[in-house]
């Protein structure tokens, strides 16, 4: 049971945890972000379901992943968020992260 426990507590990997992928020299103010959910053996987790939220602003985006543990959250402004992971099986990963150029 201790290994189960430490197992939940690791959660997920999320793939580079969130690559903000910008397209060039983005010249707005929002891009995109994106990751790939693992468990901590490596494997890919699907149907996990991605929020990233920003208090002061009240945006929050809630996403879920694909087949291949894919996530894809588009037009996100730049700014800092609370990232979390809920997946089934698992215990909730939270992690805050800054979104920016």
């Amino acid at each position: 049971m201790r290994f189960a426990s430490a197992l939940l507590g690791m959660l997920l990997f999320v793939g580079m945890l969130f690559s903000a992928a910008t397209y060039g020299q983005n010249a707005g103010n929002s891009t995109k972000v994106t990751g790939t959910v693992t468990d901590p053996s490596g494997g890919l987790v699907a149907d996990a379901t991605v929020t990233i939220h920003n208090p002061v602003s009240q945006f929050e985006r809630t996403v879920t992943t694909d087949t291949s543990g894919n996530f894809s959250i588009p037009n996100v402004p730049f700014n800092p968020y609370h990232m979390t992971v809920n997946a089934a099986g698992f215990a909730a990963y939270a992690q805050d992260i800054e979104v920016q150029s």
